[in-house]
């Protein structure tokens, strides 16, 4: 009995002292794992450049869809159309515009000069085609919105589901469409940026184009693809609003604090669209390069593009055939952009490029104690 009790007391003076002995080793292994500054910093390098072949990976995957999903070709269809109506009706505008019934542009007197404030006519056409850009992209985020969560969907479903949403889309449009038209008056009357733009259009456009393509044509394209580039760019600033709207049935003002917020959380995604997207832009540039200075690499030997014998006709193949390529490149990248956008937007939302994965696997166990 004497034994027994002096090694219960020699056990249990054991247990006393336990605690202190054998959890101090244990601190002090979970210490550098948990809190060490070198090991976070490498994590956080990793992080921001895993999220730029993100962004790389979304543009990639988009372009990869067009191709494999063949209906999407029918938003680009519908987006060639609008581009068609644009050029056509700003081609007209600018070559009969004393035939509109609306007054040409707003001018403001100034001394022996006039200043151009708002162009009545551009407007006009602005809106009608930002309103159907517009429409085709909340209706490309429905559809694919939907496609990736597996839900069956058409794309007459999905811009059936645009008209719940049409209130809050169509001042979007309107706003777009003013500031647009602004923008391409100050552009037009800078000095300095039309100087800009006038080196540009002589470097990449018009030497070839003067012996093939009318003024009419001309005077076309020239705006048109101007009116574009602000349309693009205004679209660009604005990317997660027509998003915020049709598919978190927000209104307006809500869905542009939304962007501004999320554009914050993605930028690094967006600047891995932005190398992929940019260098496509870039090679369409090159050609446009090439073309352009075409007389200059042929030691201007200007017989070439007058001669049918020589090079008139291959030259009047290259200029339309690229006026008619960046055309076709409009309308397939307003696709592509829908689905990256939307892509990007449910990553801003979920950290996921894959949400229809999150919502079926099955929850992690508790490891039994």
């Amino acid at each position: 009995m004497t034994s027994v009790s002096e090694t219960a007391e020699h056990w249990f003076g054991l247990c006393r002292k336990a605690p202190t002995l054998r959890t101090a080793p244990t601190i002090l292994a979970v210490q550098p794992v948990t809190v060490n500054p070198a090991q976070s910093g490498s994590r956080g390098a990793v992080g921001e450049s895993g999220r730029i072949r993100r962004g790389i990976d979304i543009a990639t995957g988009s372009i990869r869809t067009l191709f494999r999903e063949r209906h999407l070709l029918w938003f680009s269809l519908l987006a060639g159309l609008v581009i068609f109506f644009l050029f056509v009706a700003e081609g007209w505008s600018v070559t009969h515009y004393d035939y509109l019934p609306l007054p040409y542009s707003i001018w403001i007197p100034i001394g022996n000069a006039s200043l151009v404030v708002f162009n009545m006519q551009l407007f006009l056409i602005e809106a009608i085609c930002l309103s159907c850009f517009t429409c085709l992209l909340a209706g490309m985020i429905l559809y694919r919105n939907e496609s990736r969560a597996k839900k069956p969907v058409t794309i007459r479903n999905a811009f059936a589901g645009v008209n719940a949403h049409a209130g809050t889309l169509a001042p979007l449009s309107i706003s777009m469409a003013f500031v647009a038209t602004l923008v391409f008056e100050l552009i037009s009357q800078s000095q300095l940026i039309s100087g800009f733009l006038h080196t540009i259009d002589m470097a990449l456009f018009y030497l070839p184009y003067a012996y093939y393509v009318p003024n009419g044509v001309t005077s076309m394209y020239y705006f048109s693809f101007r009116i574009m580039i602000i349309n693009i760019v205004l679209f660009l600033l604005a990317l997660y609003v027509v998003p915020g709207i049709v598919l978190e049935s927000k209104r307006l003002l809500p869905a542009l604090v939304g962007s501004v917020t999320l554009m914050k959380k993605t930028w690094r995604e967006l600047l891995g669209c932005i190398l992929i997207f940019g260098a496509i832009l870039l090679m369409v540039a090159a050609v446009a390069l090439l073309i352009g200075q075409s007389p200059l690499l042929l030691n201007h030997d200007y017989d070439f593009f007058l001669q049918v014998s020589r090079g008139q006709i291959l030259m009047t193949i290259a200029c339309y055939g690229f006026l008619l390529g960046c055309c076709v490149l409009m309308a397939l990248g307003s696709t592509v952009l829908g689905v990256a956008i939307t892509d990007l937007y449910s990553y801003g939302k979920t950290n996921s490029t894959t949400p229809s994965r999150e919502n079926t696997s099955p929850a992690v166990a508790e490891p039994a104690r």
